[in-house]
């Protein structure tokens, strides 16, 4: 070879040599991929610490390592690495240990920071992970405490520790910590600690771990088992833990918690969409594609202006570092995250929901702050992409059925229906967290309007625990057992709902299940478009204590001195007022900002006591782990009164949304809402300005709902039923069996006419469209779901008869009795034969006749069984006064027949026999005859036209 061709030949070598170096080093397998990615995940890669809230969440990471390692015991013979987890029996000391452990390795792994690859600190982090391993957690550990420290916090903060040090860590310390977690964490779909099935929100935990551990010791096997435990998750369910058809998440068997363990469950969903997709492990179970149903149905609704409603949180509305606010944020940031490995259509839905929620949320001071650094260059980017279009917000009204929870979402307000029920528990007290919830779950409403830290910013410290807006309470507690069930032991929970804006919900409650207390009653919530309606009845209790319902409880301005209005005249804004006001009409409460303000209309005028005062509590009070430093926050409350052991006491009034005290005034003067009955029976309310109606009917018996007197709706079964009525005349029905409990079918039925059903969902059979409307509705196993028809309204014509008389036979052949009140019938041997004749003139009659009934009313009967038939007449040629039985018309077409019963009326369908008579000479005449000889007392009578009341009418439906 020439020296030329040599020196060419080392040139291209050395070019190759550097190419190399500059690409990194050559990737090893997919594992390391794998692990990469996770570090990635875990630190952002290279980010720009130029952007200034970037550089402020290094400096945090940075700083909160240098404070770990500062106070880290590094001493040969050391007996704990922190003085404050020294515990050996309290198992949060672990979790504890290597949370920080990883914390410090983080700082050592994050681009920007100045621990980045600092070789000590790197050293101090392992040789943390090796104390603990040989002193607090290694296989042969006998565990204590509690499970979750064991089974998930530990594991989590140890998998990502070895992910960030992995190049740190030798082959026999990564062996050892995979041991551990093979011990404690080793299977995902198994609580080790106490041999039970995991689910939910834990089930996925313990999977990612499992994944991570798989990826750090190259086990293809394990991937595949914590990917494929994943698929119970993805499931819905019908009882117990996980997402419901209906969009409830359930936690710990019946805590409705979306926004907490179900935030949990969707971020780690995302986690493991984010390492597995796209590797040899995807996630290719069919059922997969359910989480991006979950986004829309279970946590979307319930995002309002950046928050998460804390009637989905359960006990962490206590937690000291958390709010609806912050944990909106971490829901937000999920979304953005699972964006990342989503479908392209459904990764432009999910960015445009989060990019809508940050742009709505001013609560925060900054929105990066404190959030982690991928989620902030996650989110920094999505909102500078001029492409992702932020979703507006929702309006709609949704009832939860399997977790007892009620919504109305609005543009510039959502109101919030915390309930509870045999099924669902009124609160849930554990781990010293939510100290105070008893009435959280009997009826909370919460109304979020521009005021974003109404339920924030020092509220559950503060607020009066025991008189909480929307209940009904005796300010009675009972004693709290950690994780104890306490339900509301009545199952007639829930509602139905029609359109996209309304609602009829109640709950039927007693406190013996929550505060051991004897108070009890039944309440309702007719949301009408932007009207709330609440009504109550049955309030009782015999334990000698005072009972009130809290209309309102708000959080106020700094300075507590938000304008309270009440029928026109303005109330004292000094703290300490109270004041018992009686006659009032209307309530007007200034909000603490602009878009803030609350009407309260009281359609029976009400007696309230008012008050205004300053509250000042601690963290501490309500959760174990929270300061003891004192808050002080300002309270308006408005209640109803009513007294010591009341009997059966009842409350009725209307919450209005964003109205100024004007125009709360002006619909005082006129309102469009009705209370139609608040009994023991029934509520019941109607919007004349909606055309809306909403009853619950509370007991499993026949029941008519009356307005001004005329029958309006009826049920034979417990049930929620709404009705609207729309400009084209057609009337939306949402019927639903709120106790779950009934195996068979609603009939209910509507006091209107319809011409045609237009859609019905699955379950819904029309019984009768006229004269009036009845439907049957299978609810068997429905969950409480709302069953839906729509129908064309037509309009009904009572057309009385032109003539009627009754015949008889014998030595009455020759007669008429065409004066008498009564049509009798009768079939027995000759001289007792009755029939009776009953003629309609239709020229009055214009447009498609789509129903035509004559209606009898039956006033006496034998005490026989009786069946008596109806026929059309062969002929009309007959006057009231001229008929006998020697020249009545003969029977001609079967109508139908009935058994009679006295006092009642039957409707025998002549459609098309009036639609022919139209076309022809207008009069109709039906014969009414007995189907047998039924012997001496097989007689009926029916009401004649010369009766007082209960006359013959032929009932005709047309558009």
């Amino acid at each position: 070879m020439s020296s030329r061709l040599q020196g060419q030949l080392l040139r291209l070598l050395a070019c190759l040599f550097f190419m190399l170096c500059a690409a990194g080093p050559a990737r090893a397998d997919e594992y390391d991929d794998l692990r990469g990615k996770w570090v990635t995940h875990l630190t952002a890669g290279n980010v720009n610490t130029a952007d200034a809230d970037v550089a402020t969440q290094v400096s945090f990471i940075t700083s909160s390592a240098q404070l770990h390692w500062d106070g880290m015991r590094k001493e040969a013979g050391r007996t704990t690495l922190w003085d404050d987890t020294a515990s050996t029996t309290t198992s949060s000391h672990i979790t504890f240990a290597y949370q920080r452990l990883r914390a410090m390795a983080l700082a050592y792994s994050t681009s920007g920071s100045s621990l980045h690859g600092n070789a000590a600190l790197a050293a101090d982090v392992v040789s943390g992970l090796d104390w603990l391993y040989a002193q607090r957690y290694h296989e042969n550990k006998t565990p204590y405490g509690n499970w979750w420290d064991w089974e998930i916090g530990t594991a989590q903060a140890l998998v990502d520790t070895m992910v960030l040090m992995h190049a740190q860590l030798s082959a026999t310390q990564r062996a050892s910590y995979i041991r551990v977690l093979d011990r404690f964490c080793g299977d995902p779909t198994v609580h080790t600690f106490y041999n039970v099935v995991a689910t939910g929100a834990n089930r996925l935990d313990k999977a990612l771990v499992v994944i991570v551990r798989g990826v750090l010791g190259k086990s293809s096997a394990k991937i595949a088992q914590g990917r494929d435990a994943m698929s119970q998750v993805y499931l819905y369910v019908t009882s117990s833990d996980g997402f419901y058809v209906d969009g409830s998440f359930i936690q710990h068997y019946n805590v409705p918690y979306v926004g907490s363990y179900g935030a949990v469950l969707l971020s780690g969903v995302a986690r493991l969409f984010y390492l597995l997709n796209g590797s040899s492990w995807p996630v290719t179970d069919a059922n997969a594609g359910n989480v991006y149903r979950w986004v829309s149905d279970s946590f979307q609704p319930f995002l309002y202006q950046g928050a998460i409603m804390d009637m989905l949180r359960g006990r962490s509305i206590s937690f000291p570092a958390t709010s609806d606010h912050l944990g909106g944020r971490a829901i937000v940031a999920t979304l953005a995250f699972l964006a990342q490995s989503a479908p392209a259509e459904k990764a432009a839905l999910l960015r445009g929901i989060a990019k809508g929620q940050v742009q709505r949320d001013t609560s925060f001071a900054n929105y990066y702050t404190e959030l982690r650094l991928p989620d902030i260059v996650r989110i920094k980017t999505m909102m500078a992409d001029s492409a992702i279009a932020p979703v507006a917000p929702l309006d709609t009204t949704r009832f939860y059925g399997s977790m007892d929870r009620g919504l109305r979402l609005a543009p510039t307000y959502a109101w919030g229906l915390s309930l509870s029920s045999s099924r669902i528990a009124t609160f849930e007290y554990g781990n010293g967290n939510n100290k105070k919830g008893w009435f959280t779950g009997l009826g909370m409403t919460y109304l979020y309007n521009a005021d974003q830290t109404q339920f924030s910013d020092g509220y559950w410290a503060t607020v009066d625990s025991f008189r909480l807006p929307g209940t009904t309470t005796d300010g009675s507690a009972g004693t709290l057992v950690s994780f104890k069930s306490y339900p509301n032991p009545h199952s007639w929970v829930g509602g139905s709902t029609v359109g996209d804006k309304h609602l009829s919900s109640g709950m039927q409650f007693a406190m013996s299940g929550s505060t051991g207390s004897t108070l009890q009653g039944k309440k309702s919530w007719f949301v009408f478009g932007d009207r709330i309606v609440a009504l109550g009845s049955g309030i009782a209790t015999t334990d000698g204590r005072n009972v009130e319902t809290v209309v309102e409880n708000r959080k106020l301005n700094a300075a507590g001195s938000n304008a309270l209005t009440v029928n026109g005249s303005a109330k004292s804004a000094a703290l300490g007022w109270t004041e018992r006001i009686s006659g009032v009409s209307w309530a007007h409460l200034a909000g603490s900002v602009a878009g803030a303000d609350i009407g309260y209309h009281f359609p029976f005028t009400a007696t309230l006591d008012g008050k205004r005062e300053a509250r000042t509590g601690s963290q501490s009070q309500i959760d174990d782990g929270g300061s003891t430093d004192a808050i002080t926050r300002h309270y308006l409350s408005l209640a109803v009164p009513h007294g010591v052991n009341p009997t059966a006491s009842g409350y009725a009034y209307v919450v209005l949304p964003n109205v100024s005290a004007a125009q709360l005034a002006s619909y005082a003067a006129a309102p469009s809402i009705t209370i139609l009955e608040n009994s023991a029976d029934a509520h019941a309310a109607k919007d004349a300005a909606l055309k809306l109606v909403g009853v619950n009917f509370w007991n499993d018996a026949a029941k008519t709902v009356n307005d001004a007197g005329a029958p309006l709706v009826s049920s034979n079964k417990k049930a929620s039923v709404t009705t609207l009525e729309t400009a084209a005349r057609e009337l939306h029905v949402g019927i639903a069996d709120p106790t779950q409990l009934n195996t068979g079918s609603i009939t209910v039925e509507i006091h209107r006419a319809a011409t045609r059903l237009i859609a019905a969902d699955a379950g819904v059979t029309v019984l009768q469209l006229a004269p009036t409307i009845k439907l049957s509705v299978n609810v068997n196993a429905a969950a409480g779901k709302t069953f839906k028809a729509s129908l064309q309204l037509g309009t009904l014509s009572s057309v009385t008869a032109a003539a009627d008389a009754h015949v008889r036979n014998g030595t009455h052949a020759d007669s008429n009795f065409g004066a008498a009140t009564v049509l009798d019938v009768k079939k027995e041997a000759a001289g007792y034969d009755r029939q009776s004749f009953v003629k309609f003139d239709l020229n009055g009659i214009t447009g498609a006749v789509s129903s035509a009934k004559l209606r009898l009313f039956m006033t006496a009967a034998g005490p026989t069984t009786i069946v008596n038939q109806a026929f059309l007449a062969a002929s009309d040629s007959w006057t009231e006064t001229g008929l006998t039985w020697n020249n009545k018309p003969a029977a001609s077409t079967p109508l139908g027949s009935w058994t009679v019963a006295a006092g009642s009326h039957v409707d025998i369908d002549v459609t098309p026999q009036v639609v022919s008579a139209l076309s022809g000479d207008k009069l109709v005449t039906v014969l009414v005859d007995a189907a047998a000889n039924y012997g001496s007392n097989g007689w009926s009578q029916y009401a004649s036209r010369n009766a007082t009341a209960n006359k013959p009418a032929l009932l005709i439906v047309t558009p």
